[in-house]
């Protein structure tokens, strides 16, 4: 079975993140990534968590690929890095690759998410899915052929269609418990057990990309001040995108 386990982020590890426009030189929460502010829903960052990657190399290369997306945004790509100053402690959701699974697991060991606060992105309560997924638990518990099962296959393509997320795309639901007003909830439910933040895989596969684990930390005051790491204005970084884009497996 899957398991939540804790991970520590220790003195001296860096991390990486991109922008898209000329970030601040101190951390700030009021600065947000114009990639990710939308006319119709608004602001997805609303907790003003600080986002990073665990390598350079992916930042830059989701750089690219983002400023192919956002070029109407974007002023070209600064890679900051954020060196740790104090242990920093996550929780460590990697081990999961299918939702449903991570799903039970959260609802079997009391994490409140299946309440009407959590949403999905059309607005939708989570605690929707509670009266579809308790029922298959046991089965996605001992998960020997639980695949097999039809009435795990029928309650998955139920759930799927609530969510609107694919079963494999677990990246996808990792973003979603901190999007918009999700992560005010979510982030008081991980600060009330001890956490200052989380872990992820975003690549949507189950091998994950060295270097592509998500970092998202609460607060910055375990950080040293931000280093610009690398910049490329816009013009250059468009000389890049067809090459670089390229190797991107998700975005």
């Amino acid at each position: 079975m899957n398991k939540l386990t804790d991970y520590i982020l220790e003195p001296g590890n860096q991390l990486y993140r991109y922008d898209i426009v000329q970030p601040p030189k101190e951390w700030s929460t009021v600065f947000k990534n114009p990639e990710y502010v939308y006319p119709d829903t608004g602001i997805k960052n609303q907790i003003g968590a600080f986002f990073f990657f665990n390598s350079f190399e992916y930042a830059y290369k989701t750089a690219i690929c983002s400023l192919g997306k956002n070029k109407e945004k974007a002023d070209g790509i600064w890679i900051t890095k954020c060196t740790i100053e104090e242990s920093v402690k996550l929780f460590d959701l990697r081990d999961f690759v299918l939702c449903v699974e991570l799903l039970s697991v959260l609802d079997r060991t009391g994490y409140g998410i299946f309440s009407d606060k959590f949403k999905t992105w059309k607005g939708i309560p989570l605690s929707k899915i509670l009266p579809i997924l308790r029922p298959i638990e046991d089965i996605l518990l001992n998960p020997n052929d639980a695949y097999a099962n039809v009435t795990v296959r029928e309650a998955v393509l139920e759930i799927q269609k609530i969510l609107e997320i694919q079963n494999d795309h677990i990246g996808h639901l990792l973003q979603l418990f901190t999007d918009y007003s999700n992560g005010v909830y979510f982030r008081k439910l991980l600060q009330d057990k001890g956490y200052e933040g989380y872990i992820f895989n975003e690549t949507n596969s189950f091998c994950p990309i060295p270097g592509s684990d998500t970092i998202c930390v609460f607060e910055s005051i375990k950080f040293q001040p931000p280093h610009i790491e690398f910049t490329l204005k816009e013009k250059e970084a468009e000389a890049s995108l067809d090459r670089d884009c390229r190797l991107i497996l998700f975005v």
